[in-house]
């Protein structure tokens, strides 16, 4: 059988529910779909590919899924720092207000999906201003996104100004993106402190109508927790409960803060955690109950925050952080294994994002998202558990191949964009002109 591309030459970890594994193993890839998975000198012995892929003795693996970010904020890394959450969207709020525009998202999603690709990762979701220009960023790569409309109870920082102009444009991004290929259209309210009741049930009704996933910022800081206890006598997690938000298709970005009962009601409802150890540590947030939520049943999925409170989009970091806190919280060295830790950053991250059916594991039918990781590097050497050398030793630039949705887009750690260079410049520019702009000097670097 001819197939477009046979990846081989490496150690193949499938990522499926088995954890499949083999020594010298291949992937082979056609049409942007993983064919088969196996052994090399099977895959070699059935498929005649156009193109054959050397890994290299490295490490073949699914491309990671980055759970939860807003590339955009690549415009804004190291704006604000060393200040606590609400200190840190305040200084925000200033500069996106000044510079948040279609072109500048477009340009600082662009940057940032060429940081993630490089990465190894292929698959994001995404919570900003103009999704239009994100997506589009996301698709020049071949990257699977998630993505939608932002809901503030404030104008915002777009050109929808008016709650009705927000729901309007929610529902026509669902009709619009409902069949593309490699993009997932959902709601992104921010939070239950940045909106109230009324319209939180509202954006429910909205996605019962329109089968739309939920993404929103939960009990991520105590800050937060005391807005919300303040206003509606709950949690976060009660009044997404009570809202009708918390539900199979809802994903929970941070959920650090949780009683036993929060996690009971999201573990009933099927709602999902994306957790965000770079940002959480680094804000003095607090560190996330993975295990405890892993242990009820939660699917957990990994993210970077976006580049401006995490300051990279660096999943490498985030398993290795996210597998060390859990360790120290709960005084039990490997209490997240470096097997799941990985998991959490390909096959349960994908479900917890609400594309587990496309990528996430290097299984027949799902798309050709496909890493090699290269072991060559004396941090890497030598080899004893693959597993363990990905979560601890691994880093960004090991990542040698990059194919996404079977698009070969990162060759021998090369970025394939011919126009990228362009776009570079574009971004410098921007941020020159955000460090000279005296308006924001008492509230920036």
């Amino acid at each position: 059988m001819r197939i477009d591309t046979l990846i081989t030459g490496g150690h193949v970890l499938a990522m499926d529910e088995s954890f499949t594994e083999y020594q010298v193993g291949a992937v082979a890839i056609l049409d942007g779909k993983i064919v088969e998975c196996g052994e090399a000198e099977n895959l070699f012995a059935r498929y005649e590919a156009d193109t054959t892929v050397d890994a290299d003795g490295g490490i073949i693996m699914p491309g990671l899924v980055n759970g939860h970010c807003h590339a955009a904020m690549t415009l804004f890394r190291g704006y604000a720092e060393n200040v606590t959450l609400d200190a840190f969207l305040e200084k925000l709020f200033h500069a996106e207000d000044n510079y948040v525009s279609p072109e500048t998202v477009s340009i600082g999603a662009s940057v940032a999906c060429a940081e993630m690709v490089l990465g190894g990762i292929t698959s994001f979701v995404d919570m900003y201003w103009y999704p239009d220009e994100t997506i589009r960023a996301a698709r020049v790569l071949n990257m699977s996104i998630v993505a939608g409309p932002v809901f503030v109870a404030f104008p915002g920082f777009d050109d929808l100004s008016e709650w009705s102009m927000r729901t309007g444009f929610a529902q026509g991004f669902s009709e619009r993106y409902k069949d593309t290929p490699g993009v997932f259209p959902s709601l992104a309210p921010h939070g239950c402190y940045t909106l109230d009741e009324p319209k939180l049930g509202e954006l429910d009704t909205i996605a019962e109508r329109h089968g739309l996933p939920v993404q929103i910022h939960a009990s991520e800081a105590p800050s937060e927790m005391q807005l919300v206890r303040d206003a509606y006598d709950a949690t976060p997690i009660e009044v997404l409960e009570r809202t009708g938000l918390l539900r199979r298709d809802c994903q929970l970005a941070h959920a650090v803060h949780l009683s036993d009962s929060d996690i009971e009601l999201i573990a009933n409802a099927g709602a999902s955690v994306i957790h965000n150890p770079a940002s959480n540590v680094k804000l003095a947030s607090g560190i996330a109950r993975v295990c405890d939520l892993m242990k009820a049943g939660v699917a957990v999925g990994l993210g970077t925050d976006g580049p401006s409170s995490g300051n990279d989009l660096d999943m490498w970091k985030a398993m290795r952080l996210a597998a060390n806190l859990q360790s120290v919280s709960r005084g039990e060295p490997g209490a997240l294994s470096d097997r799941d830790t990985l998991a959490l950053a390909t096959r349960i991250g994908a479900r917890a994002a609400g594309m587990g059916e496309h990528t996430g594991s290097l299984e027949p039918g799902k798309n050709a998202d496909v890493i090699v990781v290269s072991t060559k590097g004396l941090h890497m050497r030598p080899v004893f558990n693959p597993y363990a050398s990905l979560v601890y030793s691994a880093g960004r630039e090991d990542v040698a191949q990059v194919f996404a949705s079977g698009q070969h887009i990162v060759k021998n750690g090369e970025l394939q964009w011919d126009r990228f260079d362009a776009l570079l410049d574009q971004f410098d520019q921007i941020a020159k002109a955000i460090a000279a702009d005296e308006k924001l000097g008492q509230f920036g670097v």
